[in-house]
């Protein structure tokens, strides 16, 4: 039994490896190449906002528009990127036919709240004339007012990473304040129901991407909102950190042992996915002074950070 299991654990990441690739293979069977053809299309990004070019500097380098075409009678997919390298112009030639978006949208949709349209919904291509996709942000007014929002305040630009404050729709918060209330406010989050004693609850807005860890520190059920805050984890880039520490930064300018914004980590721990290719890296601060932690989720492949989650010290 125990060779069984030996055999087991050494056969599963070859065959998961397997399955991956067969269903890699199957979905490229379908995958047109974007030169095979004679009839030119020129797919661009029009009417950028100068909002984009004073993204942070990660989530500006690392902002792509991905656009799918599909061919209506043999449904063979294309795939397009435009990004800063393309000058965001693409021109691809394919075969005769009509072709629809099949999908479009903005890599960096969760840290920049931009979201695309497209000035058609379908193109049809011929050889003896060339055609164009204007490709948009569709929610110009909200990503202004996003970008605005996770613009530093001078407060937070000076404060310690365990100042205990954070900024959201540019009002500053106390974390540590008595109850939550002043948080809950900012947020679209209910609960119907009393704590119990020593309770602990967690609400979500997933718009905003802030999930809220709530304790009664009372010996009798209480309000929700008369809860005290002991975590708050934030997976969308609408939160200020202190040192203006935003969601979608690089690693390097956040942790760096010398030259990051929080200095070097206490420790480092990685998820279980890891060497698969969806394996995250968190760095760990942790406040001997207040007993508070601060976990920074650096991303897959240490891209850009993906969520960061303060804990402050727990009530006994």
């Amino acid at each position: 039994m125990q060779t069984f299991k030996q055999l087991r654990k050494r056969l599963l990441p070859l065959l998961l490896g397997g399955l991956f690739l067969t269903l890699a293979l199957a979905g490229c069977g379908k995958t047109g190449k974007l030169d095979e053809g004679d009839c030119k299309c020129t797919i661009s990004f029009v009417d950028i906002p100068r909002e984009l070019s004073m993204l942070e500097d990660n989530v500006k380098k690392n902002f792509s528009i991905q656009l799918t075409l599909k061919n209506i009678t043999n449904e063979k997919q294309y795939h397009i990127t435009l990004d800063q390298d393309n000058s965001f112009k693409k021109e691809i030639s394919l075969h005769p036919g009509v072709y629809s978006i099949y999908t479009l949208y903005a890599s960096q949709s969760s840290n920049t709240g931009i979201s695309m349209a497209a000035d058609v919904q379908s193109v049809e291509l011929s050889a003896d004339k060339p055609s164009e996709i204007h490709v948009f942000v569709d929610n110009a007014e909200e990503f202004t007012q996003h970008w605005m929002s996770v613009q530093p305040m001078p407060e937070m630009i000076l404060a310690d990473k365990f100042d205990g404050h954070i900024q959201i729709n540019r009002q500053i918060v106390d974390l540590r304040a008595d109850n939550a209330s002043e948080l809950i406010s900012q947020l679209d989050v209910t609960y119907e129901n009393q704590v119990p004693a020593y309770g602990k609850i967690e609400v979500s807005d997933g718009q905003m991407g802030v999930r809220l860890t709530l304790q009664n520190q009372s010996d009798s059920p209480a309000d929700w909102h008369s809860c005290k805050l002991i975590g708050i984890y934030v997976f969308k880039n609408n939160v200020v950190f202190p040192q203006g520490v935003t969601l979608g930064m690089s690693p390097e300018t956040v942790c760096h042992n010398t030259e990051g914004l929080y200095g070097e980590p206490d420790k480092f721990s990685r998820s279980l996915l890891y060497g698969w290719g969806f394996d995250d890296t968190y760095a760990i601060y942790k406040d001997e002074k207040t007993g508070d932690k601060i976990t920074v989720n650096l991303g897959s492949g240490n891209s850009s950070i993906q969520s960061i989650q303060y804990d402050l010290a727990q009530f006994d």
